[in-house]
């Protein structure tokens, strides 16, 4: 798995490309603990390069969603392709972690006051 890290206005932005498996999950939870624990309050993984998670991805996001929420930040996923989302869904992650369609929606959500 690939990961690109970027800042926009105040969001950190994580792409992932390829499969987040038990080896691309835990670089993932590295740089998503890092980056929470560096100050980072929002963040947002961008999976549209993702075509296959696991158990093991799964397991990384929720970690990383308990990071955000120990520390008063959100987690956000966005660009989910058919099959992760499918698999986001089967699981009830959608109900954990907020889903976007693109990228911009979610930045949007994520710059948006809580309600």
């Amino acid at each position: 798995m690939q990961l690109t890290h970027e800042i926009q206005n105040g969001i950190a932005i994580l792409a992932l490309v390829g499969r987040l498996d038990t080896r691309g999950a835990p670089e993932l939870e590295s740089h998503g603990r890092a980056l929470f624990r560096d100050g980072a309050r929002k963040l947002l993984v961008d999976m549209a390069g993702v075509d296959y998670i696991s158990s093991a991805g799964l397991r990384v996001l929720l970690v990383l969603a308990k990071e955000a929420d120990g520390c008063a930040g959100t987690l956000s996923v966005c660009c989910l392709t058919p099959a992760v989302l499918e698999v986001m869904t089967v699981s009830g992650f959608d109900t954990i972690i907020p889903l976007a369609d693109d990228r911009q929606s979610a930045l949007d959500a994520l710059q948006s006051p809580p309600a």
